[in-house]
């Protein structure tokens, strides 16, 4: 009965290793980036107000999800689509003026040579109709890989 127990307790010892190996392993993101909002801007359904954030894609693989902090605020947004690029070490925001808001429409991840696509916020169509929508890149620098 001892030596089965024990036998037990070193099994469970080695699945839990194996478990925290695992966990350590997969705490590395895919993607990782800072940027700096000179406004308030809509990035799917948050809005981010004027100031310096941290971007982390922790796959790269479907479905691509990325995680946005900074300004006291964490979001969580999930791409549209996708489109493939030359790998490269250039990275940006693309942001649209539409309907008198700010929103960020893509991000070009250059190092895993993805660009991801984003939907805008709902607009009103009266102010959609007088507004002159013009865009605006945002350079995002790496912090690791």
């Amino acid at each position: 009965m001892t030596r089965n127990l024990k036998f037990l307790n070193h099994i469970a010892l080695v699945a839990l290793t194996l478990c925290l190996c695992a966990g350590i392993g997969k705490a590395q993101n895919a993607y990782e980036g800072k940027f700096t909002l000179p406004f308030e801007t809509h990035w799917g359904g948050a809005v981010l107000p004027a100031g310096d954030y941290t971007i982390s894609i922790p796959s790269e693989s479907t479905p691509y999800l990325l995680y946005v902090r900074g300004e006291g605020k964490t979001a969580i947004i999930m791409a549209i689509g996708t489109d493939t690029k030359m790998l490269s070490d250039h990275s940006e925001l693309t942001i649209m003026n539409s309907g008198g808001k700010q929103a960020i429409t893509q991000l070009e991840a250059g190092q895993l040579g993805l660009a991801f696509d984003y939907s805008l916020p709902k607009m009103n169509k009266k102010l959609e109709a007088r507004s002159h929508p013009g865009v605006h890149s945002v350079p995002v620098s790496t912090t690791g890989s």
